[in-house]
């Protein structure tokens, strides 16, 4: 397998197009804001928010942002990969993606992105490392499809909740008092669509979060820690480590870090 580019698209202008032309790399992508217009072969194709498109190489392809909602995505090309880690991919002219854990692809975009960016050493390793993890959680998504609906249902009611709440300490009674279920059940059936347990989902948006924070504001490490819901700021510094790979200190600059 080989990355040959990476792309956060931030379509600020509403001229923003890719002409009509094949593509000569496989491309995998996520739109985190807005909505985009494809065109594949003879086929259009509209994304917003939260989805995702697969672009097989050799296809004829063309894009557009929407006057209205210009997009921001994330975008990935890259080539050599043996067909058997694109079984859901492949055989088809392309694949729209709707990923239940968005919030965790969208991390390990930014994470794709920047170690592209940064080009330290072995980012070439740690960057197909990255996109491998991506292309093989999208594909458990889609072989989970055979999961019931009332089950996947569920555990976008878990989602929401989580996210609507994820500032707060967990808490699985009353999780399970929202849902009507029991706390063993939802934890069950939610790792069973999404492979990690609602904890895990509700560190993984606030360590999500903290990075935007970190990038974006003058907020110091301590001070995010605490906004998030992290009392110690050494369990923070070492949820941010897990999930992340790095500690929240390697966005840093000298500054913010108290």
């Amino acid at each position: 397998m080989k990355v040959e580019h990476v792309f956060f698209d931030n379509a600020g202008s509403l001229n923003w197009k890719v002409p009509l032309s094949v593509t000569q790399r496989h491309i995998l992508l996520l739109v985190v804001k807005g909505k985009v217009h494809y065109q594949i072969n003879e086929t259009i194709v509209s994304l917003g928010k939260g989805e995702g498109l697969f672009i097989p190489e050799g296809s004829w392809r063309s894009a557009e942002t929407d006057p209205d909602e210009p997009q921001q995505m994330y975008s990935s090309h890259f080539r050599n990969l043996p067909s058997d880690y694109l079984t859901h991919f492949i055989n088809e002219p392309y694949k729209v993606i709707k990923p239940q854990g968005f919030d965790y692809l969208k991390q390990r975009f930014s994470a794709l992105n920047q170690v592209w960016i940064g080009k330290m050493p072995c980012y070439e390793m740690i960057s197909e490392g990255i996109l491998l993890e991506i292309l093989g959680i999208v594909q458990s998504e889609l072989v989970s499809g055979g999961i019931p609906s009332s089950k996947r249902n569920l555990a976008s009611r878990v989602q929401q909740y989580i996210v609507q709440n994820y500032r707060s300490p967990l808490r699985l009674k009353e999780l399970s008092e929202y849902v009507d279920r029991s706390p063993n059940y939802i934890s069950n059936v939610f790792k069973e669509v999404t492979g990690r347990t609602p904890v895990e989902y509700m560190h993984e948006i606030r360590i999500n979060t903290a990075r935007e924070l970190l990038m974006t504001t003058p907020m110091t490490i301590g001070e995010i820690a605490e906004s998030l819901g992290y009392c110690d700021q050494t369990y923070f510094n070492y949820m941010y480590k897990k999930i992340v790979g790095q500690p929240p200190s390697h966005l840093l600059k000298g500054q913010k870090t108290v």
